[in-house]
């Protein structure tokens, strides 16, 4: 009796506990064995700087930090959403019209496989440093996968539907707001999840190239200035963007698909 009231207890304590507070808990480990490691192994601050010198570093240059996150962050959005903006309705297009799929899809499929850093040099020429290459590329980035999610949500549509719709007497724009759309769109918010990711990822290494400022371009001068504290620090504040990123795309994509589901 008493195993069975402790195990019914223990699983009332787990169903309790917060996800991000496990994960928390798991970022103070990681933290703690970092640090542990430096200590003990003696490791210079040259070579794997603690993480109480990273956080140090970052408390004493809050300004510093806080504008070169601002300016990565303004690459996301602007490259993101025009990435999305662009790749969205071409998707749609080609998944609706099968001669444009078939002329226009291997085009696409060679722009994707550009390297991407191979192409910054002549976009900081035609462009200059800045918002606008950096953006460029972050939208290059996030295109073809919205692309492929938006036409294979279009392409997974059971056409007995279409039939129904037509039957019913819907015209084009009642199709695509009753069936379309909403079929679509769990593709589509999947797809902007995993975009953010490669966005941010995107935005910090052409930073490195094709801007003056922002985390890619701290980082630079952490190389430069042979300072892997402050290498470091850029790491772990791209991580906390990207972490916060993709928890407010899932919490807006658990409202949107919830709003049409019910």
């Amino acid at each position: 009796m008493f195993h069975m009231v402790m195990a019914e207890s223990s699983k009332l304590v787990r169903w309790k506990i917060p996800d991000w507070l496990i994960t928390f808990f798991w970022l103070l480990m990681v933290a703690a064995v970092w640090s542990a490691a430096v200590r003990l192994l003696e490791i210079p601050d040259y070579i794997l700087p603690s993480p109480e010198n990273v956080v140090g570093w970052i408390s004493s240059r809050p300004g510093y930090f806080l504008d070169a996150t601002v300016s990565t962050l303004q690459v996301i959005a602007v490259g993101f959403s025009a990435g999305v903006a662009a790749a969205v309705p071409m998707g749609l297009a080609l998944a609706k019209m099968p001669w444009l799929e078939r002329s226009l899809y291997p085009f696409v499929v060679f722009l994707q496989t550009m390297p991407l850093i191979a192409i910054t040099p002549a976009l900081v020429i035609w462009f200059g440093y800045g918002l606008v290459p950096s953006s460029i590329l972050v939208g290059f980035s996030v295109f073809f996968p919205v692309l492929v999610n938006a036409f294979a949500g279009i392409r997974s549509i059971p056409a007995p539907l279409y039939f129904v719709a037509r039957t019913m007497g819907a015209n084009f724009l009642q199709t695509f707001r009753y069936i379309d759309w909403p079929m679509t769109l769990p593709h589509l918010m999947s797809a902007f999840r995993i975009c953010l990711a490669l966005a941010t990822t995107t935005a910090v290494v052409s930073e490195f190239i094709a801007a003056n400022e922002g985390l890619g371009f701290a980082a630079l001068r952490g190389v430069r200035n042979r300072d892997p504290v402050q290498v470091i620090a850029v790491v772990l504040i791209a991580a906390v963007v990207g972490v916060l990123l993709n928890g407010l795309s899932l919490l807006l994509e658990q409202r949107i698909m919830r709003k049409y589901r019910g």
